[in-house]
């Protein structure tokens, strides 16, 4: 939703408005290799990156090794559509995505145990700022501007256990945990003023919030070698476990109609702040040869019920002026913002052809649907992503390297009852510049 319905700027009680948020799962592409074969690496992966992807691929990792990925540059556009009037608005970002070591050989004296760490980002929401004015009819000016950054950052350890060896053995399990952490920050504010021959009115509303939540991610995984050329691999996440989470609030809005007026003024340096991140189960199937690798992954992501996202205790005071010039002073208090998710399920195909003994072209493509459930009721805005990637890679004995792009495309449209009826629509693309480095140590 672009605009506040009139009824909520005017509203005489404090609630968080709508914001150009989204809060997609699978935003970014992760890790060396991965990353440019769209993420669909659930049953392949055999190093560092399967701390991330599946940790019971650290039980096919033979040495010690480090796996780093990033996208070096996220060039975003985001256009918004409606009453009339496109707005566009384009921000280049430097995004790291994953850095993952695998303890192996040399370290670890076992042929059977693996353990591993990463820290990795795979959702970063941070486009550029929107800020326009535009009229709705002859006698009204609105005005909007919106500023957020949503990201989620995980690190984690994982171990795994291969029965047969990490180099003979066909089947490997594996057990990790993450601590995620989720911060949000957003400002907004909207004004409208309108002005006829015999009256005149103006509305403001600014809301600024700056918060993180903090949760336990338990995850297991499984890798099969079922035949010489196929390996099946599956995944679990379990829902988050929520440790801690705070934000802080400022909410004012202020309407003045001739000559009557009111001002609202909220503020909580320490309110609440929880966003659930949700179960999630994940199968992948890979044939590989000589020469070629693909994969298909399936990545389902459990829905979340009605859940309070801001909550505090704290009241706002309310001033409110009549038309003879008397003030009443009241504190209504917060309305809690309720959100919730819808169940969604993501594809991920990708794969590699060898060029040369060490030169490979890579390609994928990722659907990455939105889990906003009921956008009337949500803060956050429904876009579902399709993506695509495409990159070289060059692989030594000790040390490989990668190189490529990932263009993502997507709009989602929204209704609302502001000064007009109608709807606006939100467009997305995002060009990425991948590149990744792993190393294996050796002895």
């Amino acid at each position: 939703m672009l605009l506040l319905p009139v009824a909520a700027i005017v509203a005489q009680s404090v609630a968080v408005p709508p914001n150009l948020i989204l809060t997609n799962y699978d935003r970014l592409p992760v890790g060396q290799r991965e990353g440019i074969e769209a993420g669909a690496f659930l049953a392949r992966t055999n190093d560092a990156g399967a701390n991330w992807y599946n940790p019971a691929g650290l039980g096919n990792s033979v040495e010690t090794s480090l796996n780093a990925g990033a996208n070096a540059y996220e060039w975003t556009k985001m256009g918004l559509e409606g009453f009339g009037t496109t707005q566009g608005r384009s921000r280049i970002n430097t995004i790291g995505t994953l850095i993952s070591v695998a303890i192996g050989k040399g370290t670890i004296k076992s042929d059977e145990w693996r353990l591993g760490f990463s820290l990795a980002r795979p959702i970063v929401w941070r486009p550029s700022s929107i800020d326009f004015a535009f009229s709705p009819n002859a006698d009204q000016v609105v005005a909007y501007a919106s500023n957020v950054d949503f990201n989620v950052m995980i690190p984690g350890v994982a171990i795994a256990y291969a029965p047969g060896g990490v180099s003979t053995g066909r089947f490997r399990i594996g057990a990790g945990l993450g601590m995620a952490i989720t911060s949000l920050s957003q400002n907004q504010s909207i004004s409208s003023r309108v002005t006829t021959p015999t009256s005149a009115s103006l509305t403001e509303q600014s809301f600024s919030a700056e918060g993180s939540t903090w949760q336990l991610q338990p995850s297991g995984g499984v890798q099969w070698d079922a035949t010489s050329s196929i390996i099946l691999g599956a995944r679990v996440v379990g829902p988050a476990i929520r440790i801690l989470g705070g934000t802080r609030m400022t909410l004012e809005t202020s309407q003045f109609t001739s000559p009557t007026s009111t001002d609202l003024v909220f503020r909580d340096n320490d309110a609440t702040f929880n966003y659930k991140r949700p179960l999630e189960a994940s199968v992948g199937a890979a044939y590989h040869t000589s020469s070629i690798e693909l994969e298909l992954d399936v990545h389902y992501y459990g829905a979340s019920n009605s859940y309070e996202l801001y909550s505090s205790d704290s009241t706002a005071t309310l001033t409110t002026v009549d038309n003879t010039g008397t003030p009443t002073v009241t504190n209504p208090p917060f309305i809690a913002t309720v959100n919730s998710a819808r169940a969604v399920t993501n594809v991920a195909v990708g794969g590699h052809y060898r060029l040369s003994q060490s030169l490979r072209v890579h390609a994928g493509f990722a659907s990455d649907l939105s889990p906003v459930d009921d956008e009337a009721q949500s803060i956050f805005r429904k876009v579902d992503l399709s993506r695509f990637t495409a990159g070289l890679s060059l692989t030594g004995q000790r040390i490989s390297g990668s190189l490529g792009l990932g263009y993502s495309v997507g709009s989602g449209t929204r209704e609302f009852l502001g000064p007009a009826t109608g709807e606006t629509r939100l467009n997305i693309k995002t060009l990425n510049v991948l590149f990744g480095l792993s190393f294996a140590f050796g002895q």
